[in-house]
């Protein structure tokens, strides 16, 4: 097999496809079976399960005190997913919005708030480290950092309980992602192309034991295309390689991974769409991307006044290399060690379109574009290009007559490197009547954050792939160049060009005791100390004209230029500033069972996450160097109780909750002079997980009632309001049906109104999709799948930005939509 190198990037995708081709002739030979049982099974609850998340040494889904929910990848497919976010949704309790893009989206559970975005309370984890330490790293969402392949063999996910405190900065719960380690040898090749979009991809995996003391497995994905959204360009191109190799032992086993990641994807961000939810004439939110393609070659400045060069085709760019492993060796007096590691050098682009504001084509300055008095629009390449456009054309432009003010998200993301360990000790006792394991562990761990902001302002009319358009002055003559009216953002104060950097520290001790009291009632306690620090630096751009292309005369965009001066590096708030924290968490938990296939459980947790400092500072909570008191500490308290049942043929999992929230965040202020959010949530309700296998008909299912409320906040005419974005149900689900090995399938996902923002004034339509597949099996080991996502091609929004304008006779917000219709074509081998 060939050396994996360690640092690929200049090989990558020459080699992948060689690679992936080359596994599946050497392995060519290789059979595996997989039992019926077995594939029912995998559809069950699957109460005996070993469940590893939020568990010292692992216990069986009955037994657990815990709420679980484990997704296996027969079951994820089966969602027809188009990115890992898709996966998180089919979670009952968790709420996940994938409309960001393959990746950037925002997840939370059972009614606590979003935040600023990401996932704020929430820690995605992979093979139970964080990908992230914090989630919400403002344009470094931790599944940006993540995708999900054929390398996961499950996703375990935890609510409440133990997330507090076997994990830092994750209080509302964990999602696990589990990789294949080769223990059972089993192949597969995957060629997957859209029918009415743009993409190929493929995908690989081989995992098998050598001899009887090792394990291996290597897998990966590569793709290429424009993807499902009308972006005029090849928005998606890059992959991943994971390799796992494990050393068995007869007291245990040892494990080292590594993963790559370079990818792309495009960037989606808030477009215009029409207050009752419906797209505007010209742009259809399903497929347009809003990115202009004329940014693909874009001139900023460099923050010191020099030219700096970069193109929207990098979109959400990421790059991972990631080196860990796991030991877990059983000493004499029956004692356990545990000891994880991660290390993760992260670095990417974020390049986004963001649709600032509406205006008519007929008047510039109605987007707020300084000194556009006199001036008019025409457009900056292409057909009728570099010449001004008469009123009247102007006036019904693409149907609508709009422009648009697009402020481009252009982010280098020069580190988002961590580093994990968590090392614990585990004594097996014999008492009361059972088994209690008691787990002493220390968790330290280091999250950096340096990141580059570059803002520019250009004009663009309004349709799925939009025109950048240049002013024009009486004389028809431009006075822009590429539509570019600043480099940076004069509509908002010049506030947001950035040089940030971030360096944090995480301590954690923690305790935790499992206890079977009797044959039927487990309990368990544990506790977490967590504290850290942060040492940050926000530099914050001024504005003045420069003369940028050093070409002796200003231009319209070169009068309002963001640099860095001598007062951006003297501020006494941001330029350098650090502070501390410390919490305690815990949690209690039983389980008492009934009979072999019948549960109660019950959870109380009260835990917390800290803030990083790219959110405080931004919210202004960083004053004379120092952060401001309460706005460090987020604190999250948990109370659910449930049942679980399984009988042969169905499976019911239910969880009713309460959830007390307090959140200190960004989300209003975005670097301008609006107060940070400071609120209080409480949010009760019941999640249902649910399934069932009758003859050849499976089904997997949830839903999750939600009554939400604002209980207290500094702003006093929220209270009593509904949380933005929170929906009283969100509910998903799978059925299928066997002829024989062929099998095809429906899958939904719905969810019910929700308000546009906590003011609870616009609102956001409810909406179900469903998506369809079929599985024919051309031979024994060969198979091909058509799939179609959002197969009624509903228009759903998910999010949305602020108020509403009305221009031209039309009422419209910014928003970001799920998906249209995709259909997809996929073969499969199997070995």
């Amino acid at each position: 097999m060939k050396k994996i190198q360690s640092n690929p990037n200049n090989i990558f995708r020459r080699n992948f496809i060689s690679l992936a081709v080359g596994a599946a002739v050497v392995c060519s030979n290789a059979a595996y079976a997989q039992e019926e049982d077995e594939k029912k099974s995998a559809e069950s609850l699957n109460l005996e399960t070993i469940v590893v998340t939020g568990s010292v040494k692992g216990t069986t889904k009955l037994n657990s005190t815990l709420s679980v929910t484990t997704v296996s990848q027969e079951r994820a497919e089966s969602f027809v997913p188009q990115g890992t976010v898709d996966v998180l949704r089919s979670i009952p309790g968790i709420r996940a919005e994938s409309t960001g893009g393959d990746s950037n989206g925002n997840i939370t559970v059972r009614g606590v708030p979003l935040g600023g975005g990401g996932s704020r309370f929430l820690q995605l984890h992979e093979d139970g480290l964080p990908v992230l330490q914090f989630g919400d790293i403002i344009v470094g969402n931790a599944d940006n950092y993540f995708s999900y392949d054929q390398t996961i063999n499950v996703v375990e996910a935890i609510k409440g309980g133990t997330a507090a405190t076997l994990a830092s900065n994750s209080p509302s719960g964990i999602v696990n992602f589990v990789s294949k380690t080769g223990e059972v040898e089993e192949g597969t090749l995957i060629y997957k192309t859209g029918l009415d979009y743009d993409q190929d991809r493929l995908d690989f995996a081989y995992g098998t034991p050598v001899g009887n003391d090792w394990a291996m497995h290597i897998g990966g994905f590569y793709r290429t295309g424009e993807g499902v959204r009308d972006a005029g360009f090849n928005a998606e191109d890059g992959g991943q390689i994971k390799l796992s190799v494990t050393r068995f032992f007869d007291n245990g086993k040892a494990r080292l991974y590594y993963k790559h990641l370079d990818d792309q994807t495009a960037t989606i961000l808030p477009m215009p769409v029409l207050l009752n939810n419906k797209g505007i004439p010209g742009l259809d939110p399903r497929e347009a991307t809003n990115i202009p393609v004329g940014l693909i070659n874009n001139q900023t400045t460099d923050g010191s006044g020099g030219i700096r060069e970069s193109s929207i085709k990098d979109g959400n760019s990421v790059r991972s290399s990631v080196i860990g492993g796991e030991l877990q060796f059983d000493f004499d007096d029956s004692l356990t060690v545990t000891e994880k590691f991660r290390v993760a050098r992260n670095s990417g682009q974020f390049f986004g379109a963001f649709s600032a504001g509406v205006g008519a084509a007929v008047s510039p300055e109605s987007i707020g574009v300084p000194n556009a008095e006199n001036l008019t629009l025409g457009y900056a390449h292409g057909v009728d290009g570099n010449q001004p456009l008469s009123q009247e054309t102007l006036s019904t432009l693409n149907g609508n007559g709009l422009i648009q003010d697009i402020r481009t998200f252009d982010n280098d993301i020069n580190s988002l490197d961590n580093f994990t360990n968590d090392l614990s000790l585990t004594k097996s006792l014999e008492m009361l009547g059972g088994y209690t394991n008691v787990t002493v562990g220390y968790y330290v761990a280091n999250q950096e954050a340096d990141i580059d902001w570059f803002w520019q302002s250009h004009i663009a009319d309004v349709q799925n792939i939009p025109r950048l358009m240049n002013l024009y002055n009486e004389e028809g003559e431009a006075v822009t160049a590429n539509g570019q009216i600043a480099y940076g953002s004069p509509q908002w104060g010049n506030c947001c060009t950035r040089d940030t950097y971030f360096d944090s520290s995480i301590d954690a001790y923690y305790l935790a005791i499992d206890s079977e009291v009797t044959d039927s009632l487990s309990v368990s306690a544990s506790v977490r100390r967590d504290s850290g620090e942060l040492t940050g630096s926000w530099l914050q751009a001024t504005v003045s004209p420069v003369d940028v292309d050093n070409n002796g005369e200003l231009s319209f965009a070169e009068m309002n230029t963001e640099t860095f001066t001598q007062a951006s590096f003297a501020e006494s708030n941001k330029a350098l500033f650090g502070y501390d924290w410390d919490y305690t968490s815990f949690a209690l938990g039983f389980n008492y069972i009934i009979d072999d296939g019948l549960a109660v459980f019950g959870n109380y947790s009260d835990g917390a996450r800290a803030s990083f400092g790219d959110r405080l500072a931004d919210a202004g909570f960083i004053v004379q160097g120092q952060a401001q008191p309460g706005s460090v500490v987020n604190e999250l308290r948990m109370l659910e109780a449930g049942i679980k049942y399984q009988a042969d043929r169905f499976g019911i999992f239910a969880t009713a909750f309460n959830v007390n929230t307090d959140d200190a965040n960004s989300e209003s202020a975005r670097g301008l002079d609006n107060p940070a959010r400071i609120r209080e949530f409480e949010s009760n309700g019941i999640e249902i997980e649910a399934t069932a296998n009758i003859g050849m008909f499976n089904f997997f299912g949830g839903i999750t009632y939600t009554d939400a409320e604002i209980k207290g906040a500094n702003n006093p005419e929220v209270v009593g309001n509904v949380p933005r974005r929170q929906p009283d149900l969100v509910y998903s689900g799978t059925a299928s049906y066997a002829i024989d090995e062929h099998v095809v399938g429906l899958s939904f996902f719905g969810r019910t109104d929700s308000y546009v923002s906590d003011d609870n004034t616009n609102e956001l339509d409810g909406y179900l999709t469903f998506n369809a597949f079929a599985n024919y099996f051309i031979a024994d080991d060969l198979s091909v799948r058509l799939a179609v996502n959002n197969l009624t091609d509903e228009l759903a929004l998910t999010e949305a930005e602020g108020g509403f304008q009305t221009v031209n006779g039309l009422d419209i917000i910014r928003a970001r939509s799920i998906l249209g219709r995709s259909t997809s074509l996929e073969l499969r081998y199997t070995f």
